[in-house]
């Protein structure tokens, strides 16, 4: 078994880990990053159920699923079942419950929160892992990536895990993920800003939150910016020299 179906695997069972092979869970032992993605992945699943279990069940949703399912279609498709159609939509249901944007953000910040969420939750895996900025820079570079030239010291001295290549509000964007202390991810964001709307202002840090996020936004140069963590207001505000 090698590590990509070892993860497959684990991530049928985050909630069953019990139900998970011996190879598997040994590989998940031996495996320092497969063991942090794991453990993401897991707290992902975990505040999901949690809120799903606080939800009123709505009189016949059962009922409903399992009718939809038995609905012959045009083109049937034998291997969806009742058991993968209800999985399917309590995991889009408890995504939409947890994401963080909402209709008063601008595009590209609703944008930049969903995609930072996804790369934090394993959703959405990295392009490339390095664990200083000045590598995860030298392949931006190379890639032509949107890269920065100059962030805050306290951030910029941070471990890195790696990168990401994404789309922001139809600009290409990176997000460079950093170790803020143990346990806890800072996300920064970086986009070309050409013919942004109601982008950030410059150089001076905006900060706001948005459900369990925290998250600072500004413009320098060519790129705007946004690092958004799940730590507290005081340890973002540390990494601009705040208190």
């Amino acid at each position: 078994m090698n590590r990509e179906e070892a993860r497959l695997e684990l991530d049928a069972t985050t909630l069953r880990p019990q139900d998970a092979t011996p190879e598997a869970r040994a590989m998940l032992e031996s495996d320092a990053e497969l063991a942090a993605w794991h453990e993401k992945r897991t707290a992902f699943d975990e505040e999901v159920a949690a809120v799903l279990a606080n939800l009123p069940v709505t009189a016949g949703l059962r009922e409903n699923i399992l009718r939809a399912a038995e609905t012959p279609a045009k083109r049937p498709v034998h291997w969806i079942t009742p058991t993968a159609i209800a999985a399917a939509a309590c995991v889009l249901f408890g995504w939409i419950l947890l994401w963080p944007g909402n209709s008063a953000m601008a595009a590209w910040e609703s944008e930049s929160l969903a995609a930072v969420a996804k790369v934090e939750y394993g959703v959405m895996r990295l392009d490339e892992r390095a664990e200083s900025l000045e590598a995860v820079k030298k392949h931006l570079t190379l890639a032509e990536c949107p890269c920065p030239s100059a962030l805050p010291p306290a951030l910029a001295g941070l471990r890195t895990y790696g990168c990401k290549r994404v789309q922001i509000d139809g600009h290409a964007a990176t997000i460079i993920c950093f170790e803020l202390q143990p346990g806890k991810e800072a996300h920064l964001v970086v986009l070309d800003n050409t013919n942004l709307s109601n982008g950030p202002a410059d150089d001076a840090p905006c900060f706001k939150s948005a459900k369990n996020w925290r998250y600072a936004s500004w413009n320098h140069g060519s790129h705007a910016f946004m690092l958004a963590t799940t730590a507290d207001a005081a340890a973002l505000k540390k990494l601009f020299g705040l208190t």
